[in-house]
């Protein structure tokens, strides 16, 4: 019987003595939820202003390298703006084609590559997404974890599955039609240019070549990347043609084009299928390495055109994924959120190497090896949850990702910031790649050296970067002031937070190295933040460097002192030491009052277009603010405010994401709200809330571990005894290595 279906014949349930008595455990049988059925991709494709979710619907599986989707566009707006960050957004009306490449959950745009589109007759004006754009509607669209659908207005079906590296597209033509696929090069989102692009084509089977140079949004900070793709149809076309700046050139079957000095090139293909043919198939797989690394991707994972066979080990492998975690007693909605949760937070870091192990190197070169290469990593945004998450559900790659992370810092000189494709985009600030290294050493992730993995992370800290990676801005006014000067930087007050999380987490692992005096210098540096606090004021503020204080203007207005947030939403950046940031407010009872006060503030507020001047949940810097209130004593509050986040700011629309998902940031943080156990950030510690659900069982390499409220969670229950296999849990903290192997950890509810 599966894991995910059988009954589980403990379960817990309360009743109340007529008297007003405490709640009294009970057995009921509860029976784990369906998860893979409650998955909904069509979560987190909408919102509004800075509450879009930007999130795909395209089928991929766990880390792949290939993205495949739709990527949509309104009736009045090219589709390249802050909306269309991941391609597509939900309240579009057209499709402008379904590219191969694609970020999850992103504030940002790139990629977006690689597009094809069948359509009906070709001409000139196809050459253009305006000419071959596509309108559709929901009801005729259908998504579900690694499979997608749409049928499309002018009656063309469109089916997509993938692999890691590949996908299967099946076309389904209206009868009596004149069936064309077009491959356009310069498609891309977000103001993103094509600098050069080929297409040849087989015109006897329609085998297909292509490759580009992109210059993105975010890639432009390095250059941009190359991609190749290779791609094969089962119907072998009746004529060819491809296009460039110079028009479409029906006939021939090879183009290659460069784009101006500033500027960007038009280049494309498409084959035109025999008229009356009904279905179509596309195989196609794509490289950041060459031709020759797309073609071995295609012959390994897509050597023939069995759709539903590619579909049913996509699904297969969603089913693997989502079946190590089991929640019990949960809602409808709830399911559907934790479900579609476990979805997005295994959609990012993308796979980079080629089934050859051949990757792109962070200097352009062509390097092997042994294990997967991963980017595109988040890190000002995903060190926080998505990565601790990982590390508690011991995602078996998470060993990958931090070799990637170092290799990545041995050949960029530093480890990287935002790392895209081969390069690092620096965006956002601090050291967040160090944190996730730190962390995952202290949980006992292996290296394959870890004292040099250390190394190439404590750069950042102590040197301005040799390379074109990672670093941190002023490091040597920061180390000179023990604070970035505000007449040195915007966003001094963020960065010297971030700095010193970063601080800490490199203080604990080099003294877990016995790096004893790299630890005494970042343990200080990790108080830094503290010395920003301006006590009259009761808020960090910005500081000169000759020790004046900036101008002060409100607690609730952004300003140059703060990288997107403002002072009430920084007031708490201080994730790896409560203890510390509760002396800083005046000890715990007066950092508790002021909590109380900013989510109650929090919880009038209206939000204009997203944005919040309180609790912001979808801008990262406070998201863990809730869980402060554990640390200082109090779980009932952060149950409380918990409850008050998922209710509110989460649902089961295209809305149902708080905002940017940010490579499934938000979704991992749900998670972590579920477990009741939320990361001490760059630390071995979780602290211990309160679970969401009558039981959640984490299956782990090292044993599962089986989190339970007894009763189950109910309005006016709080958590009271906290056992871990029996044993009386005390303080706000466990450690991972507790956790570790089989554990049953039970939360005791009481009323509160």
């Amino acid at each position: 019987m599966s894991a995910l279906t059988r009954l589980v014949l403990v379960g817990v349930a309360f009743s109340l003595a007529a008297c007003g008595g405490e709640p009294e455990e009970s057995e009921t049988p509860l029976e784990a939820a369906e998860l893979f059925a409650a998955v909904d991709p069509m979560i987190g494709t909408g919102g509004i202003g800075f509450g879009v979710g930007s999130a795909y619907p395209g089928p991929a599986v766990p880390f792949a390298m290939i993205h495949p989707s739709p990527d949509s566009r309104s009736a009045s707006s090219p589709g390249a703006d802050f909306y269309h960050c991941s391609g597509y957004y939900y309240d579009d009306a057209f499709i402008g084609g379904f590219s191969l490449l694609h970020f999850h959950g992103t504030g940002a745009n790139d990629y977006g590559v690689v597009s094809f589109m069948p359509t009906l007759g070709m001409s000139d004006q196809k050459t253009t997404a305006d000419g071959y754009r596509a309108g559709f509607s929901h009801a005729d669209e259908h998504a579900t974890p690694g499979a997608y659908r749409v049928r499309l207005a002018d009656g063309i079906e469109v089916e997509i599955t993938s692999s890691l590296r590949a996908a299967l597209f099946r076309y389904g033509f209206p009868e009596g039609a004149a069936p064309v696929v077009l491959l356009d090069l310069g498609h891309g989102l977000g103001g993103g240019r094509t600098l050069s692009g080929s297409v040849t084509i087989d015109p006897a089977s329609g085998e297909l070549e292509a490759a580009m140079h992109s210059l993105g949004a975010m890639s432009s900070r390095f250059g941009g990347y190359e991609v190749y793709a290779r791609a094969a149809f089962d119907v072998a076309p009746k004529a060819v043609g491809v296009w460039d700046d110079a028009g479409r050139r029906p006939g021939e079957a090879t183009v290659s084009s460069l784009a101006p000095e500033g500027g960007a090139t038009s280049v494309g293909g498409y084959l035109e299928f025999p008229p009356g043919t009904r279905t179509v198939t596309m195989r196609v797989a794509v490289s950041f390495v060459d031709a020759a690394g797309a073609e071995k991707n295609l012959a390994a994972e897509a050597p023939g055109f069995e759709f539903d066979a590619m579909r049913a080990a996509a699904e297969a492998a969603w089913r693997s994924e989502l079946g190590r975690v089991e929640i019990f007693g949960a809602s409808e909605r709830d399911t559907t959120l934790t479900a579609t949760a476990l979805y997005h937070a295994l959609l990012m870091p993308t796979l980079m190497s080629d089934v050859d192990g051949r990757v792109v190197a962070m200097d352009g070169s062509v390097t092997s090896t042994a294990r997967p290469r991963y980017s595109d990593f988040s890190l000002w945004d995903t060190y926080r949850t998505l990565h601790p998450w990982l590390l508690l559900a011991e995602d078996p790659r998470n060993a990958d990702f931090a070799a990637s992370l170092v290799a990545m810092g041995h050949e960029g000189g530093a480890v990287p910031r935002w790392s895209l494709a081969h390069g690092d985009a620096h965006s956002m600030i601090g050291s967040p790649g160090e944190i996730v290294l730190a962390e995952s050493a202290l949980k006992g992730v292996r290296f394959d050296d870890e004292g040099a993995a250390y190394d190439v992370a404590r750069v950042a800290a102590f040197e301005e970067s040799p390379g074109p990676s990672g670093g941190r801005g002023h490091v040597a006014d920061y180390i000179a002031h023990g604070y970035v000067p505000a007449d040195a930087s915007d966003g001094s007050v963020s960065e010297t937070q971030e700095y010193a999380v970063a601080d800490g987490a490199l203080a604990a692992w080099a003294a877990r190295l016995g790096r004893d005096a790299d630890h005494q210098v970042l343990a200080a540096r990790a108080k830094s933040y503290a010395g920003l606090f301006d006590p009259e004021l009761g808020f960090f503020r910005g500081k000169n460097a000759d020790g004046s204080f900036t101008t002060w203007v409100s607690p609730t207005q952004m300003s140059n002192d703060y990288v997107e947030g403002n002072a009430w939403q920084y007031l708490w950046m201080a994730p790896h030491d409560p203890d510390g940031l509760a002396e800083v407010l005046g000890g715990e009872e007066a950092a508790l009052a002021r909590l109380r006060g900013f989510f109650d503030d929090s919880m009038d507020e209206s939000p204009i277009v997203g944005a919040r001047l309180y609790y912001w949940q979808s801008n990262e810097p406070d998201i863990h603010a809730p869980w402060l209130f554990t640390a200082w004593g109090s779980r009932a509050d952060t149950a409380r405010v918990n409850d008050w986040i998922v209710r509110e700011l989460y649902g089961t629309g295209p809305d149902g994401i708080p905002g940017n998902d940010d490579g499934g940031t938000m979704s991992a943080w749900l998670l972590l709200a579920d477990a009741g156990l939320y990361p001490v950030a760059g630390s071995d510690r979780y602290l211990v809330g309160a679970p969401r659900f009558p039981r959640m069982v984490i299956h782990r390499e090292s044993g599962e571990l089986r989190i339970e409220a007894r009763p189950a969670p109910a309005p006016g229950l709080v958590p009271g005894r906290i056992t871990l296999d029996g044993r009386p849990l005390e303080g706000a903290t466990v450690t991972h290595g507790e956790l570790e192997g089989a554990h049953q950890l039970v939360f005791h509810m009481i009323r509160g």
